[in-house]
């Protein structure tokens, strides 16, 4: 497998389904409510079917991970995971920070990514190996070397809440600079090209993770889960950006362990 025709192909598609967002992007539109309460449009399964289509036809064996449409053959050697809409309540809500995702992963682990945030005309790509970059741009992530002074984008409040972890966040606003509610993938693009200097996400899924693992990776960061080893695109928690400070957050987590929050 070619990757870096994979990714000029998931350009291509992206594309396409952004065309089929924006279009929907600050109309009237009917938002129905899925299982898990959390919100989805006929843009979100319009855009997803447009590239579970694109995707199926150019790679048949391959499998797909989708927000949407769950999965298909996901055991696969090759598997595309998409998020059509990856900040939903902002898209309907007219706010320009949502972002289109997909990633490719190779035995589990993504290889290629894309992020685009069509209200916003960028997109952002990384392939193993050959880097991150938005338009010509490289990305590099930043280079300050403590928590006291950073600036930190986090998922909004309600995520630490439900995952029941707002000690960190308290202790993360008693360190740093400032904190920057910068929810979804786009506070992840933020620490992924430098604008922030860490990322701390504490509820999202394999949808979400995979592209901006691989373009964390890219730009010269890491990304790691709240605790464990593993930095696993499934663990549902992430930390993104500057390798020191995701080691000095994942440090603060640990101390909040077994308190109360």
């Amino acid at each position: 497998m070619n990757l870096s025709t994979a990714k000029n192909v998931a350009l291509s598609y992206i594309e396409a389904s952004d065309r089929e967002i924006i279009q929907w992007f600050r109309k009237d539109l009917k938002v129905d409510e899925k299982a898990d309460l959390s919100p989805v449009t006929v843009a979100d399964r319009n855009a997803e079917e447009i590239l579970r289509k694109k995707i199926s036809k150019a790679f048949p064996g391959h499998g797909i991970i989708g927000e949407e449409f769950g999965e298909e053959n996901s055991s696969a050697e090759w598997v595309w995971t998409i998020d059509p809409i990856d900040g939903t309540r902002s898209f309907i809500r007219g706010i320009p920070l949502f972002s289109s995702l997909i990633a490719l992963l190779h035995h589990g682990e993504p290889v290629m990514g894309v992020i685009s945030f069509p209200a916003l005309g960028q997109t952002a790509w990384a392939v193993q190996g050959k880097g991150a970059f938005c338009g010509k741009k490289r990305l590099r992530v930043s280079s300050r070397s403590k928590l006291e002074g950073a600036v930190v984008a986090t998922a909004d409040l309600y995520c630490f809440r439900k995952k029941k972890c707002m000690r960190l966040f308290e202790r993360l606003s008693a360190r740093a600079e400032m904190i920057r509610t910068y929810p979804d993938a786009f506070g992840h693009f933020m620490a992924i090209s430098g604008s922030v200097d860490v990322m701390v996400d504490p509820l999202a899924y394999v949808w979400d993770y995979a592209p901006c693992k691989i373009l964390a990776k890219e730009s010269g960061g890491s990304f790691a889960n709240f605790s464990g080893n593993k930095n696993s695109i499934r663990e549902e928690t992430a930390v993104v950006g500057n390798p020191k400070l995701v080691g000095q957050v994942r440090n603060l987590y640990k101390k909040t362990k077994g308190k109360k929050n």
